[in-house]
């Protein structure tokens, strides 16, 4: 390499380290791009959306739809208002006029309770106003359509007790059956046998429609012998949805027919 050449390189070397030192004390702020500068200042824009959680609607005893939910998102947005507009057994859902509910939030979570009974078809839906940039804005759920709830009885009836008064005089039993209903009886049927050892095998029964559930039945035709009998029996009950219960749940209840008695089934003690 010649002279000249040399002293280029050199004069060239010596820039470049001067760049370089001057670079590292400078903080390398000298016109480079700072990518890391430049990530760490990228902000990353988060998106919310309006949601309805955790809805429930719930046939209560009494006929009644109790309709709760929450609200996703909630305190993300300037919620203004919240409705639920609800309408009863409409042949046309789709066009039928609804009936506005104003909720409030009790710990996050809407609840109303619509007036209905048994039998009917319930039809509703959710609106939520709120603001966002000055605008106004509504939020519907579901987005088109409705929910629709069938109120439906699944509570079965309580038959509290079977009263049998059995006058040895006449050889008659007088059975008087204590039931009820969240909603209505519709029938009981009460089901016996008449043997003369205990051992019933077949039942006859008769159904009882209206209150106060009595029937008075024929035991002993000859009360003059000294022949005595038994009376096995249970008892069902019917509510106007076809909910039923058995008293007892199992097996008969059973007493046998040789005096004048008042008795009780179940027993109590």
């Amino acid at each position: 390499m010649r002279k000249k050449e040399r002293q280029l390189v050199t004069i060239g070397l010596i820039v470049l380290f001067g760049v370089i030192a001057y670079w590292a004390y400078a903080g390398g702020d000298i016109g480079f791009i700072d990518l890391n500068n430049n990530l760490n200042n990228n902000e990353t824009t988060e998106s919310y959306n309006l949601g309805i959680s955790d809805l429930q609607a719930v046939v209560l005893d009494v006929g009644d739809v109790k309709i709760s939910f929450s609200i996703a998102n909630a305190d993300k947005f300037n919620i203004t208002s919240v409705k639920l507009y609800y309408a009863l057994n409409v042949a046309d859902p789709a066009n039928a006029t609804y009936t506005a509910v104003s909720l409030t939030a009790n710990n996050g979570t809407y609840e109303t309770t619509i007036d209905t009974k048994f039998g009917d078809v319930l039809y509703y839906y959710i609106e939520i106003q709120y603001v966002e940039n000055g605008a106004t804005k509504v939020f519907r759920y579901p987005t088109e359509g409705y929910e629709s709830v069938t109120v439906s009885d699944a509570v079965a009836p309580t038959i509290s007790n079977v009263t049998v008064s059995y006058d040895a005089s006449t050889g008659n039993a007088t059975f008087t059956i204590s039931a009820s209903d969240n909603d209505a009886i519709d029938y009981i049927i009460l089901f016996y046998a008449i043997t003369a050892d205990g051992n019933a095998t077949s039942f006859s029964n008769v159904t009882l429609t209206t209150s106060p559930y009595e029937i008075t039945l024929t035991i002993d035709e000859n009360v003059t012998d000294a022949t005595y009998y038994y009376v096995d029996f249970y008892v069902e009950a019917y509510d106007l949805s076809g909910n039923s219960v058995r008293l007892p749940a199992n097996g008969t209840f059973e007493f046998y027919a040789n005096e004048t008695a008042s008795l009780v089934f179940p027993q109590s003690g």
